[in-house]
């Protein structure tokens, strides 16, 4: 999976960037088991001044970036992906001590020198998610 992380990067860097935005706004999905003990978790790793949607019994939505939503649902069955939610933050290793002091341990850094340093780990319930910073 590293391999994986540091190509995306490298590819997004050397890449370029299209300029057309066809959306709006953004919102990516994750199920979870427990929808309480799951936006407990995430209150923990988005801080607790994340705003916050509940649109239907069973799903919760942080709004994580402007124009950006993380939504959680609550289901009975889980099928498993290969899928990874990247973050962006100004520093993984500063994120990192801050998510610590709330229990959540967001993996090891790994820096790929004047390109990214990142992270990998995943929910409660085994969602693949990652941290990211540029120098």
């Amino acid at each position: 999976m590293r391999e994986l992380a540091i190509a995306f990067f490298v590819s997004a860097l050397i890449g370029g960037s299209a300029t057309a935005e066809p959306f709006k706004e953004v919102t990516v999905g994750v199920p979870v088991t427990s929808i309480a003990d799951a936006e407990a978790w995430y209150l923990n790793l988005f801080g607790k001044d994340v705003e916050i949607l509940r649109p239907d019994a069973g799903v919760v939505e942080f709004k994580v970036a402007p124009d950006v939503w993380f939504q959680i649902f609550e289901t009975d069955v889980k099928k498993e992906t290969d899928s990874v939610i990247r973050f962006k933050v100004d520093n993984v290793e500063v994120f990192q001590q801050e998510a610590a002091k709330t229990g959540i341990d967001t993996g090891q850094a790994i820096a790929v020198p004047e390109i990214v340093t990142f992270s990998e780990f995943s929910d409660p319930d085994g969602n693949a998610l990652g941290l990211y910073s540029l120098p």
